[in-house]
């Protein structure tokens, strides 16, 4: 259920990237300097723990990582073989194992995928009924075993962030949307002491324990950042040509300059170290701005650089102030718990490449 500021707000962004807002650049690069190509990941950091997974598990079926807990240990979804059921599997090279499946024809979504030091996964899912009317309900995986610990969630909040569930002190988090309100709701780990506080307006969880409220925040606007538990705010206030996204420390902002050409700006929260991270025909691939408060992700839209599958995929390293080229061809990109992965091939050829960004130092 999205908001009508929140759709405006979509709106707006999906006109700036359709117009083509959005080549990665340092933030000091010369135009003689634009072709030169960003040094590569892996040379960079040779030691990065990475992973392959295969697109197609050994029945046939597509799969889709959704998690990973290490560089070769996943979650994902993939149909069964006769496409009447939709399965949660945890997949360690060709070990598959089933934690969930539910029927295809409910329309059944996990999501919001989120793991503990102590092994635990969490996630929501989501189905119809008959009515058509979607509940969702919140699950605990240790090992094979998995639980419902919550029947109802509410109207949870969805936004693909990695922050839209959070493990903190051995209980799950979430916000649900609550009319006019913001349900915080929480519950143990093991299914008890639920609880349920609110607050007024529509926000969204940024990184814990921050809570965002960004619909004024184009174009001379605001955003402000509340913490959901001493309920303290503050704003990252934008300049007239901005239109930012931000997280818990950073905000990205198109900033829209004279002649209408779109630059892309990385700047913290408070105002300070604003940094010009690239130019026109730059993509947003993952909805969290600087993953790890360090690394910010782009996908390149300049048709020139277009591989025959897929768009090259880079990393702007904000400690380094450096863009590194990460893959020539990506398909499909998520990050989730410090690991950044993504698809490429063609079909059944398809297999997915998984980054421990926590390993870049």
């Amino acid at each position: 259920m999205v908001s009508g500021p929140e759709r405006r707000w979509a709106g707006l962004v999906a006109a700036l990237l359709a117009a083509g807002w959005l080549l990665s650049l340092p933030p000091a690069a010369r135009d003689d300097d634009r072709t030169a190509p960003a040094p590569s990941l892996a040379a960079v950091w040779p030691q990065a723990e990475r992973g392959t997974v295969s697109g197609s598990l050994p029945d046939g079926t597509v799969y889709t990582p959704s998690l990973f807990l290490d560089a070769g240990t996943s979650l994902g979804q993939a149909l069964t073989t006769d496409e009447a059921f939709v399965r949660l599997l945890a997949v360690r090279g060709d070990e598959v194992r089933e934690l969930r499946r539910l029927p295809a024809v409910a329309a059944p979504q996990f999501f919001g995928f989120v793991a503990d030091d102590d092994g635990r996964v969490a996630w929501a899912e989501s189905v119809e009924d008959a009515d058509g009317a979607r509940t969702t309900s919140m699950w605990v995986a240790h090992g094979d075993a998995a639980r419902r610990i919550v029947a109802d969630a509410g109207d949870v909040r969805q936004t693909d962030s990695a922050h839209d569930l959070a493990i903190v002190d051995g209980r799950l988090h979430w916000t649900a949307l609550a009319g006019d309100d913001t349900a915080l709701r929480s519950v143990a780990l093991d299914g008890g002491d639920a609880r349920t506080d609110s607050v007024a307006g529509t926000w969204s969880p940024v990184g814990w324990p921050s809570l965002l409220d960004g619909t004024d925040a184009v174009g001379g606007g605001r955003v402000v950042l509340m913490d959901r538990t001493t309920r303290q705010t503050r704003e990252f206030l934008a300049g007239p040509a901005d239109f930012p996204a931000c997280g818990a420390t950073w905000c990205r902002s198109i900033v829209l300059e004279d002649g209408g050409s779109g630059q892309v700006d990385l700047v913290r929260v408070d105002g300070d170290e604003r940094r010009r991270i690239a130019g026109p025909d730059v993509g947003f691939p993952v909805t969290d701005v600087a993953v790890l408060d360090r690394f910010e992700i782009l996908t390149s839209l300049d048709p020139a650089t277009r591989a025959a599958v897929g768009r090259p995929l880079s990393l702007y390293d904000i400690a380094r102030s450096q863009t590194l080229a990460v893959a020539p061809d990506a398909i499909s990109v998520l990050c989730r718990g410090g690991f950044l992965w993504w698809s490429s091939g063609f079909e059944d050829r398809m297999s997915w490449t998984v980054v421990d960004l926590r390993t870049l130092s």
